[in-house]
């Protein structure tokens, strides 16, 4: 008997490429998907350096304006102090020189204006505290040192101490001006002046009768002045000051009531080279 032949399967190989085999093949479409995903990440990672570069500038330039804003706070803070510091040492100062007031000029009218505007702030801004006038006057017109010497007494009425110093000269008015202190000094190498009042005029022989009456008046007004703290009388003053120039040192301003005292200085220490 015979057997029957057996039917052999041909099995065909599939042509199908199996992924990650060396037949597969990519199609164009796979590929361009994956260039533009690589594309994309690549523009998402750069916009990522981009916020945070722009995040970081603006955080640097927040941090820069801030300590601009402390330097400027610091500053403002250092300049107040500095300020306070200054007035507090003027304030000690003044407080220390006790309210010094500086008369270094020729007496007029120009010259006084200053001096009472500066005199009567002090007065106001330390009611009855001593107050001390360092003068240094060649003298000038009558009429404006009467002037300052009544302001002064005025500051002496509110109460306060009146010094006047004299260093150089006290001449002719100036000489007045110092008679207006409490206490009168005098420098060791200053000098006073006392004369009679002197005056020009022109004009009809009326007129200037009545100048030289004017002006005897104003001597007159001056020597009691000079005469209400001095060992001398009006009488005795007109006479050493007749028709001339009455210069004293300060030992005999001292010695006639002219001044109180003489600011004497220390002896030099130490040998001479």
């Amino acid at each position: 008997m015979t057997k029957p032949k057996s039917r052999r399967r041909s099995r065909r190989i599939s042509t199908k490429a199996v992924p990650g085999s060396i037949n597969s093949k990519v199609s164009p479409g796979g590929n361009d998907l994956d260039v533009q995903l690589k594309k994309l990440h690549i523009a998402e990672a750069r916009q990522r350096l981009k916020t945070a570069q722009a995040a970081q500038a603006y955080a640097a330039s927040e941090n820069k304006m801030k300590l601009q804003q402390l330097e400027a706070q610091v500053s403002i803070a250092r300049l107040d102090l500095e300020k306070k510091e200054r007035d507090a040492a003027l304030a000690r100062s003044t407080e220390a020189e006790n309210l010094t007031f500086t008369f270094y000029d020729e007496v007029t009218d120009e010259s006084i204006r200053p001096a009472l505007e500066n005199l009567g702030n002090l007065g106001r801004r330390f009611p009855g505290r001593p107050i001390t006038v360092i003068l240094n006057s060649p003298g000038g017109s009558v009429l404006a040192g009467l002037a300052l010497y009544d302001y002064l007494q005025q500051l002496r009425a509110q109460g306060h101490h009146l010094t006047v110093m004299c260093f150089g000269m006290a001449a002719s008015m100036g000489g007045i001006l110092l008679q207006a202190g409490d206490r009168r000094i005098i420098g060791v190498n200053a000098r006073v002046l006392i004369h009679a009042v002197s005056a020009g005029s022109i004009g009809s022989v009326y007129a200037m009768e009545d100048k030289a009456a004017f002006c005897r008046g104003l001597w007159e007004s001056l020597k009691k002045i000079l005469a209400a703290r001095s060992s001398l009388s009006e009488e005795q003053i007109e006479e050493r000051a007749h028709r001339r120039d009455w210069w004293l040192e300060a030992e005999e301003a001292v010695s006639l009531g002219f001044a109180d005292e003489i600011l004497q200085a220390p002896d030099f220490s130490g040998t001479c080279p």
